[in-house]
């Protein structure tokens, strides 16, 4: 669905205080029947209706409650996850902008990629060795789904681009600087496993962490350079070392590679890619090395023996990268035996037990098979085990339009003066980049992050104004211009 520029959207509709007043009674009513139900059952609808009158108020809103919230999944009301209490308020306020013609997608290849494997992954369900699994993972994809359509369709301006981007960097912040401190002991979070432990902020896992704080730290650098005040800067500038020494502190080897790769292209592509001037860069990736010798230097049995990991030669304990190996070894095995449909959306954790045990050559040694089954924490070969080759080539696929419509993007926004816009799609690519080099090590299908960044490559061209059209020349026919002649 597109909308022509030159579209006047309607004006906001107001609310009035009566009406104010009967949805504060009605919510009222509904917390009072929630709460003899379970005190948690209450706070989860007290969450819902907060986020759904915000929205109702600014319905760009719920774009900052979607950013916040991948950094928030260890949030749950009765068991049920942040992201599930607020995906469904999302989808609802996505539909009603949609029919009132305040909100649009622009088509891009992207969505085409996203049509392909979502059809794939419901297909899927025909022949899959585990229908929970696949019901489960089809859920999650779906609200995946809504978030990616939530950032394509309600993200409209320059200003709340602006102001999305500020809201995420102070997530960030907050989240790795305490997470930063609680791996120094200096402060407890919830769970005792925090307490001078692996940073792993309020995700649950300190790879999705550090993947997290990848996808932060391009666009941290890019609003720093475009702070107007200095305060702005120096609240950026810290963020910065927090995302750095929590990435750090997460001891995530995916993390450590792709913060080894990010940076360095950080530093060799031109400054104007990113920066306002060359100083700017200079000083920024001063800071990231900074706060990554003060990691080292703090804690260096730690750091050091979590990178020496990676490169441990096969066989060592500490080279099996906490299973990694083997589950690997056993989803090449799936993929070689079905390699054209594999064995359904969401299915490797039900069966990665049977196939740790029945697959010859597997050391379980340095393995304890989990109650539950184990993902192949390896976005790659967990999805052509569970799609086949068919459905990589779909997830590829999304992964490489995204990237070119961010180039793409980029490149009309420098031609027409929307800097601010293009450096932000540059950053996007690094962030996308770093997420797909984490994925190596993370099982990654339907995690937000991944999904919030091919909506954001949807709704940035819709930022750049459009060329003013040509003038018609109106050229006098050439028989008119003889006859005046003679």
């Amino acid at each position: 669905m597109s909308v022509p520029a030159s579209i006047q959207r309607p004006p906001r509709p107001t609310v009035s205080q009566a009406q104010w007043a009967a949805v504060a009674v009605l919510s009222a009513v509904a917390l009072g029947v929630a709460s003899t139900f379970g005190a948690k059952i209450a706070v989860g609808l007290l969450i819902a209706v907060g986020v759904a009158v915000m929205a109702t108020l600014r319905p760009s809103s719920i774009l900052a409650v979607l950013s916040v919230s991948i950094f928030l999944e260890l949030v749950s009301v009765g068991g049920v996850s942040i992201s599930r209490l607020i995906a469904p308020v999302a989808l609802l306020v996505v539909l009603i902008e949609l029919i009132r013609g305040r909100a649009y997608v622009r088509w891009a290849p992207p969505l085409g990629w996203v049509i392909g494997y979502s059809a794939w992954a419901i297909a899927s369900g025909l022949w899959t060795v585990s229908v929970a699994g696949t019901s489960f993972l089809i859920l999650s994809l779906v609200i995946a789904l809504v978030y990616m359509l939530a950032f394509a369709a309600l993200l409209d301006s320059r200003a709340q681009l602006e102001r999305l981007l500020y809201i995420f960097s102070f997530a960030a912040l907050l989240v790795g600087g305490m997470s930063f401190l609680a791996f120094f002991g200096k402060l407890t979070l919830s769970g005792d496993e925090l307490q001078g432990g692996r940073s792993q902020g309020g995700t649950g896992d300190p790879s999705f962490f550090a993947a997290y704080q990848l996808v932060a730290l391009p666009l941290v650098l890019t609003l720093a350079a475009h702070a107007r005040t200095r305060w702005q800067r120096i609240a950026l500038y810290c963020t910065v070392l927090a995302i750095i020494g929590s990435m750090f502190t997460s001891l995530s080897r995916g993390g450590f590679i792709a913060l080894a790769i990010v940076v360095p292209l950080l530093l060799a592509l031109p400054a104007q890619s990113f920066f306002r001037s060359v100083g700017q860069k200079r000083f920024l990736i001063a800071l990231i090395v900074i706060a990554g010798t003060l990691v080292v230097v703090r804690a260096p049995s730690q750091v050091i023996t979590r990178v020496d990991s990676i490169f441990a030669s096969e066989g060592s304990g500490t080279s099996q990268g906490s299973g990694r190996v083997i589950l690997w070894d056993v989803a090449k095995k799936s993929i070689r035996e079905h390699p054209y449909l594999g064995i359904g959306y969401g299915s490797f954790r039900h069966v990665s037990n049977d196939l740790l045990l029945n697959t010859p050559g597997i050391d379980l040694s340095h393995y304890v098979l989990r109650p539950g089954g184990a993902e192949a924490h390896n976005l790659y070969l967990g999805t052509t085990a569970e799609l086949g080759f068919p459905g990589l080539m779909f997830y590829l696929g999304i992964m490489i339009s995204t990237a070119a419509l961010l180039r793409r993007t980029a490149k009309r926004a420098f031609a027409v003066g929307e800097h601010f816009v293009g450096r932000v799609s540059n950053a996007l690519i690094l962030s996308l980049l770093g997420w797909a080099i984490a994925s190596i090590f993370i099982s990654t299908e339907t995690t937000r992050a991944f999904w919030i960044i091919v909506g954001l490559a949807l709704a940035l061209p819709k930022l750049i104004p459009e060329p003013a059209p040509e003038p018609v020349r109106q050229d006098r026919p050439r028989e008119v211009a003889t006859e005046n002649a003679s």
